[in-house]
């Protein structure tokens, strides 16, 4: 075992290289889907938090805050298994469990560090107690396939909730942001990258009692977003596909019908992926904790890509950028043809053209 978590894999031996097909979320297979590039959805709505509060510190709209609250709050859960910022480096995460709703509450918002909240899980879970799990969509992914396969867990883990993903800053890029705001790991005493508004300030307090701030789009369009992880440049999935519950940001559109990035009331998408997720949704919902201002369920295929074109794109230039990778004598994930050319086929040429011709250029230049 490594610390409590997943079993280690010997590829050596056969059982443990298919338990590793068969769990990791590199390997990316799923079923039948009723929205194709947005997996499967049984109900969206637009909504925000309920509480005033709880709406501005979140990251976007406190939707999925709102939910874990609900979950303790009527006891349908005894903890929340999620992560947390490490208070001995800002940059870094750690896992946590919350049995309050004050403590979900406290440990809201994003953290743009690189996370591994399945590392321990084994050793967090009681066998007499009950879980909702809130991770990234790889780490959802990665549970729900090993929960397929561990029923007795199935008793314990619940509900597994995640958010809309755009792939983990690297240790370089919190270094480089950082510095570009005037300080250092060291010299950083509190760091939150966005809330307190919608998307709100990049915000660091530093240990010689400076305050220092950075435009959302700034810190992630230049510095974080720019420098992700290697394999998250491979990822299917950004959207929690096998979530119970996925919610993200609803950007408001500027004149162009582009995200507009600057400040408004945070508002999310919250999309129910199966039954028991809609369930919980409509619990949630009539329990007062969020408020909604549209269902959006019958404008997923035709709207949805106005306020997440990154994630259309994403996978819509997946089979682009193995294609340039492989031309390039890179190795590759080897995802299925039929997903790559479905996906594909959302993208315009010229937009997979550019995307060809820019994964080329890094690679030639040690970017990539």
């Amino acid at each position: 075992m490594i610390d409590g978590g997943f079993p280690n894999v010997d590829v050596k031996k056969g059982e443990s290289l298919e338990f590793y097909h068969s769990v990791c979320p590199v390997f990316y297979y799923k079923g039948k889907q009723k929205h194709d590039i947005w997996g499967n959805i049984e109900k969206a709505l637009i909504g925000y938090s309920s509480n005033k509060k709880i709406r501005f510190k979140a990251a976007s709209g406190g939707a999925l805050t709102e939910i874990c609250c609900y979950l303790l709050e009527n006891k349908k859960v005894d903890a929340i298994i999620h992560t947390t910022y490490d208070p001995d480096d800002q940059t870094k995460t750690i896992s946590c469990v919350s049995t309050t709703v004050e403590e979900v509450i406290s440990r809201c918002g994003s953290r743009y560090g690189i996370s591994v909240p399945l590392k321990d899980i084994l050793q967090i879970v009681q066998s007499d107690k009950k879980y909702a799990f809130v991770g990234k969509p790889c780490d959802v992914m990665a549970l729900r396939r090993y929960l397929n396969k561990n029923e007795k867990l199935t008793k314990n883990i619940i509900y597994l909730l995640s958010f809309f993903c755009a792939g983990e800053p690297s240790v370089n890029a919190q270094d480089e942001l950082l510095k570009k705001m005037g300080t250092s790991r060291q010299g950083c005493d509190t760091l939150v990258y966005r809330g307190n508004g919608w998307p709100g300030f990049t915000t660091v307090n530093t240990k010689d009692g400076r305050e220092l701030k950075m435009e959302y789009k700034v810190a992630w369009g230049q510095y974080l977003g720019r420098d992700i992880r290697y394999i998250c440049r491979f990822c299917m999935d950004g959207t929690g596909e096998l979530a119970d519950i996925v919610c993200a940001d609803f950007w408001q559109l500027d004149n162009n019908n582009h995200p507009d990035f600057s400040e408004h009331e945070g508002r999310n998408i919250i999309i129910a992926r199966n039954e028991l997720g809609k369930q919980l949704l409509d619990a949630t919902v009539k329990s007062g904790r969020i408020n909604v201002e549209e269902d959006f369920t019958t404008k997923i295929d035709s709207e949805f890509y106005l306020y997440q074109p990154a994630q259309l794109k994403r996978k819509g230039t997946m089979k682009t950028t193995i294609t340039a990778m492989k031309l390039c004598g890179r190795d590759t994930p080897k995802y299925s043809k039929s997903f790559l050319n479905k996906y594909a086929s959302h993208v315009d040429l010229k937009v997979k053209f550019d995307f060809f011709i820019g994964i080329i250029k890094r690679v030639i230049k040690g970017r990539l």
